[in-house]
């Protein structure tokens, strides 16, 4: 026999019971509670201790006014005052005792005891036929009078109680009251985080569908889950833009690589067929190995920006001596551009320095002035300077020749990526995107401008 199923308003009752917001309330009413108890019990003793306090005053002073009167009129004046005050009374019910020295009841509205001096509790209840006279627990305060008579003061407890009772009414509403506001509190937050969750757990569920353009809701509180949704958000942004990158190079190194393979294959099907020499298998093989570090050098530049662009090397970084890489860089390209009939041009200050890699600030501030050199006429003049400005160290390749158009000066940067007129020219299209790896992996920002002729390209501190 089946059970009846489990209702879905239920279950879900269950999971906010469960969820660590409700917990957290829970936890936060049981701390007030604890305080608000804490607090019951000191307002409980002090309140309860000044209204002693007060009574025991207020009976203190009754007392002795009534000796004073005895030391001036005598047994039968404080007697005759006695029963004034206990037939005009005006502050409520006070009670009085007055006895003898032979502990005969003279006057009062309380019966005969034993004398007692100072403050005395005691519970009284009248068996006389005036029943309106029955009272309970009584204060009082005692004097033995000169005379050895007694005389007694009290009055009704009862308001003491009162006190202490709505104190303890007053704490029961409030410790029930918080725990009822904590409850609710606690089913709208876990309701509320339950849904926000279940929203994060949907737009997952799609992203790992393959729908990597789905984003994580916020709400714009800024709050944690507003924070950890962003920093999700971001790392998503990352891993769309890696995994872009991944076919754009797939698709790059199947365009890019099929002509020299291509070329590879054709010159040893040649000499397969046409080569009868010693000289020629040894052309065809010469050939053949140029053809093939060709390949080994793009997939070692490949190799080189994946590492970079994932921050292989970062671990490394030391304090690196800009003004020195770059004038040794530009030392060491001064001869080949003399030799290209070119001129390099130095503007390096001095005492500048970088966190970084040493190698690869070198190989790419080298990989500008080559490109500059290279995509130049014979007779430009090449720029290499290195400055400080307001955001950092700057190092800047500037070149007098034919420029890039603006409409393709964001495309360069991208892996085989080569103008029409720099195809005749030996490359594979990866140098910029190495020096854009290494820039991005220094935090460096990149941008090019144009120097009607020429372009600079200028690398610093974004």
């Amino acid at each position: 026999m089946s059970s009846a199923p489990t209702s879905p308003r239920l279950t879900n009752f269950g999971r906010i019971l469960r969820s660590a917001n409700f917990r957290l309330a829970l936890v936060y009413a049981g701390l007030f509670v604890v305080s608000a108890v804490a607090l019951f019990a000191t307002v409980y003793v002090i309140a309860t201790a000044a209204m002693q306090n007060d009574m025991q005053a207020v009976l203190r002073t009754e007392a002795f006014q009534l000796a004073e009167i005895h030391k001036r009129f005598g047994l039968l004046g404080l007697a005759n005052e006695i029963t004034r005050r206990m037939n005009f009374r005006t502050h409520g019910p006070i009670y009085y005792l007055l006895q003898a020295p032979t502990r005969q009841v003279v006057v009062g509205n309380l019966p005969g005891m034993p004398p007692v001096n100072g403050v005395i509790d005691f519970v009284q209840d009248n068996d006389d036929e005036n029943r309106s006279n029955r009272v309970g627990k009584l204060m009082g305060f005692g004097l033995t009078l000169d005379d050895h008579s007694f005389v007694l003061v009290a009055e009704d407890s009862s308001r003491l109680v009162d006190m202490q009772r709505a104190i303890e009414r007053a704490f029961a509403w409030a410790g029930g009251l918080t725990l009822l506001l904590a409850i609710t509190g606690g089913v709208m937050l876990g309701n509320n985080f339950l849904r926000r969750i279940d929203t994060i757990g949907r737009t997952s569920r799609v992203i790992m569908e393959g729908d990597l353009s789905a984003r994580l809701p916020t709400r714009g509180t800024n709050d944690e889950i507003d924070q950890l949704v962003a920093g999700f958000n971001t790392m998503l942004d990352r891993i769309q833009q890696l995994l872009e990158g991944v076919r754009q190079v797939s698709s790059d190194i199947a365009h890019d690589l099929r002509t020299p393979l291509g070329r590879l294959r054709q010159r040893l099907e040649d000499a397969r067929e046409h080569a009868t020499t010693t000289e020629d298998y040894a052309a065809a093989t010469e050939a053949a190995i140029g053809e093939a570090d060709q390949l080994l050098e793009i997939f070692s530049a490949l190799l080189r920006i994946a590492q970079l662009e994932v921050g292989a090397r970062k671990s490394g970084f030391t304090g690196v001596d800009v003004s020195d890489v770059a004038r040794s860089v530009g030392e060491a390209y001064q001869p080949a551009a003399e030799d290209s009939q070119h001129k390099l041009e130095l503007a390096i200050e001095d005492g500048l320095s970088l966190n970084g890699d040493r190698q690869l600030l070198a190989q790419m501030i080298s990989n500008l002035v080559e490109n500059a050199l290279t995509h130049t006429p014979a007779g430009s003049t090449v720029w290499l300077a290195a400055r400080k400005t307001a955001k950092g160290v700057e190092i800047e390749v500037e070149d007098n020749g034919p420029g890039i158009p603006e409409a393709e000066r964001d495309k360069v940067f991208d892996r085989f990526y080569r103008l029409d007129r720099s195809r005749t020219t030996a490359g594979s299209g990866l140098g910029l995107a190495l020096v854009k790896a290494i820039a991005s992996l220094h935090g460096l920002s990149i941008r090019l401008e144009d120097r009607k002729p020429g372009l600079a390209v200028i690398i610093g501190g974004s």
